[in-house]
């Protein structure tokens, strides 16, 4: 039995094996920081990374998710420093992201702006501290940037093992 397969019938296949590397890389980066700047919430960068990195590896859709995490933060940052209850700028943020992502097209990456603008927003004990606002959002910028770089950095190993493959085939050839 190959417990590694292509066949997309199984749980474990290659591709699902290495999406979850990809998580675990991007969780371990995150936790690292989280442990090290204590004073940091790092631990909203482990939520953003996770929400971030895709299965297919797909440069474009890290890209997106990026832009659509910016675009939560931008729009959570905004409605931060309104003083309404939590609850209605919570909707209200959960509908401008969505019509927001939907005019830039950001339709398979809504769920990451959605992400950041939750953790940016929810909080019941120090309502309207800018400072929290701006450490979370920090933050969740590290993890957006550490799933890319991440993605990239397994584009990059699959590309170098394709042009070695390929190098190696045409020289037996």
């Amino acid at each position: 039995m190959n417990l590694f397969s292509t066949d997309h019938n199984r749980i474990i296949t290659t591709e699902n094996f290495l999406y979850a590397t990809r998580c675990i890389i991007g969780v371990v980066i995150c936790y690292v920081l989280f442990l090290y700047f204590p004073q940091l919430p790092f631990q909203w960068s482990v939520v953003s990374v996770v929400v971030a990195i895709s299965p297919d590896n797909s440069l474009a859709l890290a890209f997106d998710r990026m832009k659509a995490n910016l675009l939560g933060c931008a729009i959570g940052l905004i409605l931060f420093f309104i003083h309404l209850p939590n609850l209605l700028m919570l909707c209200i943020g959960v509908v401008l992201v969505i019509v927001t992502g939907l005019y830039f097209k950001l339709q398979g990456s809504i769920r990451s702006a959605l992400a950041a603008i939750v953790v940016l927003m929810v909080d019941s004990h120090h309502a309207h501290d800018w400072k929290l606002a701006m450490g979370r959002l920090g933050c969740v910028i590290i993890g957006c940037l550490i799933a890319l770089l991440v993605t990239i950095g397994f584009s990059l190993v699959f590309k170098l093992l394709k042009a070695k493959n390929s190098t190696q085939e045409n020289g037996e050839h």
